[in-house]
């Protein structure tokens, strides 16, 4: 029904529109053209649109007044408006009269001659007639917008400030249009029915705006001071505010004052603001409006100190090319032609972050706070931890060198959180403030050290839920690795992992239920595992205390320790280089490395028991390289053994096996500092493993890869030189074993291996990867390796690729070339040894 009456209202008003255009075209046809805007202005007396229509009714309305209005202005000459203006008040209704007393009046405002003050007043006091509340908020919505840059700004003492009116005119003028259209919008809550009110509510909601546009007109009027404000027009306004006693209004009105007037005029004024929410109605949420007071000069804050940094950073940089004493001059004799009046006042008040010195900004809204808590002991505690985040907010913002005010609030969640029940703490909006408060100064502060040394954080913290706790843990990591600086100290290396407990030790039940082998799970203890790499000390001594009280922390992470406890492994291994680098310095530089090596020893085991068996056996071997590399004979021959151990008895895949056994070869190669009998049980043991693996190409590979067991090649002197000049990764001594007999029985199982393979391809591939292995020791002068081996095997590998019904000549190319690339070689060595003239194809 509501539809077709807007559709009915609108056809009617661009009907008379049309018609009241075609009579200002027309010399003469004023009149006519005024009477067809009172018929289209009589639409707006309907008082059965709901505000949304009516709405877009007076949309299409201030159009066509807009059109008459601008016609007037041009045509004053002819037209006198203060006649005009006299005569439109004859109009039969008032809705239509009032508002072209308004297009009249509003226009002749903007006359040289006219008597502004006098009108202001005279529309002001007519708008009274319409006490409607959908009808009267309009109609002084459209008086504040046809009025907006007329106002007049002439200071009180002007000479035509009695009839053109003054600055403090324009004020009462929009504080009393705001009074009275609070006034009609409050009183719109009492129409129709009971059972309606829900929908008067959100009828009310979308009329507010008007009433709020009456503060932004207000603080657009240039010449306000901060004295004036606080001494004439905040209270006024607050005063209805307080008198409305109406919810909506006074949660709204509190919220617009907030944000349309500057940030100055709020310090100036805090007190009063916020001593009226004491006297607001019960049920107001003061959460709100305090909130967004505390945000709204916090970001100010931060905005001052982001100014105040660029201006320290422009002067330093204008001092820093002023050096020209005679520029200096000039400038001096510029500064005595200034005016006197430019000179600083020796009054004038300092600012700091753009808060004067004077004030203590944070106590103002604590002391408010704690009253506000004895005045409503029934504040619920997400509003309170909500009000609580955004002090924490301030303090960081305007005093973050004062972390006694961030403890302040800590301590007092930290309180109160202890006295509530748990439906409260465990409440979705509880939850979430709390987690917002701990959070900000983890993303504030540059350095999370800073965020440690408030005391109550980490109590705060450990009183949350599971889910909140990982969330900062997650932050306190990113931010450690984003800073990137080492952690020197004991109490902040027990501060971080304090931090980090609910992600190592994965408590809750959903942590509990997650995967331990997810994607998640790994990412996150990937950054903890990082985070054991910036613990670091220049005196190993300390660093190791350092890495002691990272393995207390992680202990407690039952399986996860697999993901952390390698990066404890090699930061203990670092240090036993440091130890070795310094063995002049520490006399007993030996007993402390061995003291090292047991506390890897058992990181190690505890990986191993995790279920990460091949890791660990990874992790023996390497720390069995730096021990030899320290001369620790004994504790490199155990790490072996544990490796052999682990290889036994937990890994059985054929393919793991054959990788294990090519790391136990690489490592035993690098070796230097074993006695000769621990160096031929540790690579005998080796070449037996290598024997036994199940597939014949790996055992093949295994064997021929063992026979450098037996012969290691010394370093070359200019490796040897880099590495004195790297004592940390400096090998202890050299045991050089070359037992070329040994060599020739591993190559010769070797191809007895590879000729029982029963794919062609494979075999021959094998027999050109041995061949390699020959010309390699044949190369460094084993003896034992001649030309007639060396004949043979080519002759062999040649008769295979000959053979063409023995194989696919697809699955044969990749050997073949990679024999004639090894002939290619031969060849080319013809040329400068003669030994290899002697082998012929």
């Amino acid at each position: 029904m509501s539809n077709n009456t807007l559709q009915e209202a609108l056809t009617e008003v661009r009907q008379q529109e049309s018609q009241m255009r075609r009579c200002l075209e027309h010399k003469g046809k004023i009149m006519d053209a005024v009477k067809h805007a009172s018929t289209l202005l009589a639409e707006l007396r309907s008082s059965t649109l709901p505000p949304k229509q009516y709405y877009e009714l007076y949309i299409v309305v201030f159009d066509a007044l807009a059109y008459l209005g601008a016609f007037l202005k041009d045509s004053h000459p002819q037209h006198h408006l203060a006649d005009l203006y006299e005569l439109v008040q004859y109009a039969g209704n008032i809705v239509p009269r009032l508002y072209l007393m308004i297009t009249v009046g509003t226009v002749y405002m903007g006359m040289d001659d006219a008597p502004v003050k006098e009108i202001m007043k005279d529309m002001m006091e007519m708008c009274r007639g319409v006490q409607h509340p959908v009808r009267g908020l309009f109609l002084r919505y459209y008086l504040s917008q046809r009025s907006r840059d007329k106002l007049p700004v002439l200071p009180e003492g002007d000479e035509n400030a009695a009839t053109k009116g003054s600055l403090q005119d324009s004020i009462q003028f929009v504080i009393t249009n705001f009074i009275e259209m609070n006034k009609l919008w409050v009183r719109l809550q009492h129409q129709g029915h009971s059972r309606e009110r829900d929908k008067r509510t959100a009828e009310r909601q979308e009329l507010q705006i008007l009433v709020g546009s009456n503060l932004v007109r207000l603080s657009q009027l240039e010449g306000i001071d901060k004295t004036y404000y606080r001494e004439s027009i905040l209270p006024a306004i607050l005063e209805q505010v307080v008198q409305c006693r109406d919810i909506l209004a006074q949660e709204y009105l509190l919220d617009v004052i907030t944000q349309v007037f500057p940030d100055d005029f709020h310090l100036a004024t805090l007190d009063i603001f916020l001593d009226t929410i004491a006297n607001l109605n019960p049920g107001v949420s003061v959460r709100r409006i305090v909130i967004t007071m505390i945000e709204r000069l916090a970001a100010y804050a931060a905005r001052e100190a982001e100014n105040e940094t660029n201006s320290v950073a422009k002067q330093l940089k204008e001092a820093h090319l002023d050096d020209d004493a005679e520029a200096k001059d000039e400038k001096e004799e510029d500064d005595k032609g200034k005016d006197k009046d430019e000179a600083p006042s020796p009054y004038t008040e300092e600012y700091h972050r753009g808060i004067p010195a004077s004030m203590d900004l944070f106590k103002v809204f604590w002391d408010h706070f704690i009253g506000l808590l004895k005045a409503r002991p029934d504040l619920p505690l997400e509003d309170q931890m909500a009000i609580l985040g955004a002090l924490t907010k301030l303090s960081m913002n305007a005093y973050p060198e004062r972390l006694e005010f961030l403890d302040q609030v800590f301590s007092h969640a930290a309180e109160k959180l202890k006295a509530a029940d748990s439906a409260a703490t465990s409440s979705k909006e509880t939850v979430d403030a709390l987690l917002a408060m701990v959070l900000a100064p983890i993303n504030f502060y540059s350095r999370l050290l800073t965020v440690l040394s408030v005391p109550s954080y980490l109590e705060l913290l450990q009183s949350q839920t599971a889910a909140s706790q990982r969330v900062v843990a997650i932050a306190v990591i990113d931010s450690v690795l984003k800073e990137q600086a080492h952690i020197t100290d004991i109490g902040d290396a027990e501060g971080v992992f304090g931090l980090l407990q609910i992600l190592i030790v994965r408590q809750g039940a959903a942590a509990q239920a997650e995967d331990e082998e997810s994607e998640d799970v790994a990412a996150d203890q990937a950054k903890i595992a990082k985070v054991v790499h910036l613990l670091y000390h220049k005196d190993p001594d300390a660093h190791y205390k350092l890495l002691v009280v990272a393995r207390k922390a992680l202990s407690a992470g039952g399986q996860l320790r697999k993901y952390t406890y390698p990066a404890l492994v090699f930061s203990t291994l670092r240090i036993a280089r440091r130890y070795k680098a310094r063995e002049g310095v520490f006399v007993d530089w030996m007993q402390r490395t061995t003291a090292l090596f047991k506390f890897i020893h058992k990181l190690i085991s505890d990986v191993s028991i995790t279920g990460r068996a091949e890791y660990a056996l990874r992790l023996y071997v390497d720390a069995a390289q730096v021990a030899d590399q320290c001369g620790a004979e004994e504790a490199a021959y155990e790490f072996f053994v544990q490796a052999f151990t682990v290889y036994e008895e937990a890994v059985s895949d054929s393919r793991a096996q054959f990788q294990a056994i090519c790391i136990f070869i690489s490592a035993l190669q690098q070796t230097r500092n074993f006695s000769l009998d621990n160096y031929k049980l540790l690579i005998s043991k080796t070449a037996v493993y290598g024997s036994k693996l199940l597939k014949k190409p790996d055992q093949c590979r295994a064997v021929y890869m063992a026979s450098h067991l037996w012969w290691t090649v010394d370093e070359d002197d200019d490796e040897e030189e880099e590495k004195k000049e790297t004592p940390e990764d400096d090998e202890c001594g050299t045991a050089s074993i070359r037992d070329g007999k040994r060599v020739l029985e591993c190559l010769q199982r070797a191809l007895r291996v590879a000729d029982a393979c029963m794919d062609v391809a494979v075999q021959v591939q094998l027999f050109v990867e041995i061949l390699n292995r020959y010309i390699y020791y044949f190369d460094h002068g084993n003896s034992e390796i001649t030309v007639k081996y060396i004949n043979g095997l080519v002759e062999v590998i040649q008769n295979n690729f000959n053979d063409d019904g023995a194989y696919d000549a697809q699955n044969i190319e990749a050997p073949k070339k990679f024999f004639d690339r090894t002939l290619d070689y031969i060849a080319s060595q013809k040329e400068v040894d003669e030994r290899y003239e002697s082998i012929v194809w």
